[in-house]
């Protein structure tokens, strides 16, 4: 497994860091490299990798100690590689979310429409997909279901399985997807999947009314090392959105603690996935 992303946003952020911290401007220390301030950019962001060449003359130019120099050049080099089982899929993966959610510790999500991605069966996730893109062709429905089973590997690792915690409004349970059959083995599925011990599932029902970011999907993934700040992610029909800002970041925890609270629990959300079973008969 490759933690190239996760570990390209480690360096950037501890090169920002440095330069800050040496008193330098983004286009001094271009101009240093002979290489435009937008590149200075995009590393300090962690939306393009930095060369070991480069690395090495801003770490002489930062006046670094030899212990700092010698982990940033290992950092740089551990950054620069590539593989990881999403590397095969990129023809259907729109953004960098995948790579983030493989070294995720932590995913909290909110849906208001459709079951979250990670809990979907495959019959449910093939109804999602043509439905988001009417013109799909099979053979990449296929393919975007299979990422989405792929993905669902974190729940169950035996060392360390990724710790998800689930918002859904009690919509998701009534709005069909792929028929009768398919929903019905899908809210089974909710039901199995919320008994492991690192899976949390509440819904909102309608008696909470409005609350915070209602309507409005959202992922917060929080990593084990906590030089790794978390990460935001909204998506809708025209792309991603990633938020990395602490404030904005800190915003999204506040509503995701605040809907929490007017959430049914756990056994109260089980209580009610049943009960929409048993009112669909069959």
């Amino acid at each position: 497994m490759s933690a190239s992303l996760v570990l390209r946003r480690r360096l950037a952020g501890e090169l920002r860091a440095l330069r800050m911290q040496a008193g330098l401007s983004q286009e001094t220390v271009a101009e240093y490299l002979d290489a435009s301030a937008y590149k200075i950019v995009r590393i300090e962001n962690a939306q393009s990798s930095i060369g070991m060449s480069d690395l090495r003359q801003l770490l002489a130019l930062y006046k670094v100690d030899a212990e700092t120099r010698e982990r940033l050049i290992d950092l740089g080099r551990n950054a620069r590689k590539r593989g990881g089982w999403w590397s095969s899929y990129r023809d259907v993966l729109p953004g960098p979310y995948v790579q983030l959610e493989a070294e995720a510790s932590q995913l909290r999500n909110y849906e208001p429409s459709k079951v979250p991605g990670l809990l979907q069966t495959p019959d449910y996730a093939h109804a999602v997909v043509r439905a988001s893109d009417p013109s799909i062709s099979p053979e990449e429905a296929d393919r975007r279901v299979t990422v989405r089973m792929k993905r669902q590997e974190r729940l169950h690792e035996d060392d360390g399985p990724l710790e998800l915690k689930v918002l859904v409004d009690e919509a998701v349970l009534h709005r069909y997807a792929g028929g009768p059959d398919v929903m019905r083995s899908q809210l089974e599925h909710l039901l199995h999947t919320s008994e492991r011990p690192n899976v949390s599932l509440r819904v909102l029902p309608y008696e909470a009314g409005l609350y915070p970011a209602v309507g409005n999907p959202f992922a917060i993934l929080t990593f084990a090392e906590s030089v790794d700040p978390d990460v935001v992610l909204c998506e809708n029909r025209v792309g991603e959105r990633y938020f990395h800002d602490a404030d904005e970041v800190a915003g999204f925890h506040a509503d995701f603690a605040q809907m929490t609270k007017v959430s049914l629990s756990e056994d109260a959300s089980v209580t009610l996935i049943k009960r929409v079973i048993a009112e669909m008969g069959g």
